[in-house]
This record gives structure tokens, C-alpha cells and sequence, in this order.
């Protein structure tokens, strides 16, 4: 199995369109087999999930991607991890380990995930789902 991790900071990068570097892990019966660096440069989403997907990863752990990247990856057969954050070595014992579901790994603000691993902004309580917002805080206008 092949796991890649966008980079920035030794952390696990806030966005992976705009990621630069890209730490691609194979592993083999449960061991660390090989481990490279990959420095990307700007590219469309199409072009970037074809350059990931030639890696051969089979899961990418991110932070925050746009829906466009995330339905090319998927489309070339990469499962995605979205919403996560944390320092890299971490994120990916985390995985090896499947704890990634734990709190410390979870993007501020993001409760749940969505059938399509989009990150949810609304809590269930009582069986039914309620704003994380105060009532009387009024929208901002866009």
C-alpha cells in the first residue's frame, strides 16, 4: 500500500491544491518499505491528480482539498482522507495504526464527515442535527 501526505511545515499541508511538497510512504506486510519526497509544483486539478495517481498512492491523508481535485483523485482510483491535520509522522502512525478518527487528528471545526468526505459543520444532538452557530449571531454577507 502506497499513502501519500501533502507537506508544509512538517505539518500535514491546510491545502492540498496549493501543496509544494508530498511524502509518499509504501508500505509491505505492515512495514515502512520506502519513503520519498515529492516537490509539486502549481498544476490544474486534472494534472495533479494525474501525477499523484502515476505514484501509484492508493490513499492521500489531507487537510482541505477542492471538490474538483477530489473527484479526480477518485477518479483515478486514490482514496481520499480529507480533514486532517497534525504533524506528518503522526497523521500517518495514526494511520498504520487506524486512529485517525481520534480528536487530534480532526481539522478545527469539522465534527463529521459526509458521504462524499466532506467535512460536516453541523452536530446531530437528539437525533437531529443542529448549528453549531449562536442564534443570535447574524451572516455575514458575501
Amino acid at each position: 500500500m502506497t499513502v501519500a501526505i501533502p507537506i508544509w511545515r512538517e505539518r500535514v499541508s491546510p491545502l492540498l491544491d496549493a501543496a509544494t511538497r508530498l511524502l509518499v510512504v509504501t508500505r509491505q506486510r505492515g512495514i515502512e518499505a520506502r519513503r520519498r519526497e515529492i516537490l509539486l509544483g502549481a498544476l490544474p486539478p486534472v494534472a495533479l491528480a494525474r501525477s499523484v495517481a502515476e505514484l501509484r498512492v492508493d490513499v492521500l491523508l489531507c487537510a482541505a482539498i477542492s471538490e474538483p481535485l477530489l473527484r479526480e483523485l477518485r477518479t483515478r482510483g486514490v482514496r481520499v482522507r480529507p480533514h486532517l491535520c497534525g504533524e506528518v509522522e503522526a497523521v500517518l502512525r495514526a494511520f498504520c495504526h487506524r486512529r485517525l478518527s481520534r480528536d487530534e487528528f480532526r481539522m478545527p471545526g469539522c465534527w463529521g464527515r459526509d458521504l462524499r468526505g466532506r467535512c460536516g459543520n453541523q452536530r446531530k444532538a437528539s437525533g437531529r442535527a443542529t448549528s453549531n452557530v449562536n442564534s443570535t449571531t447574524s451572516k455575514l454577507p458575501l
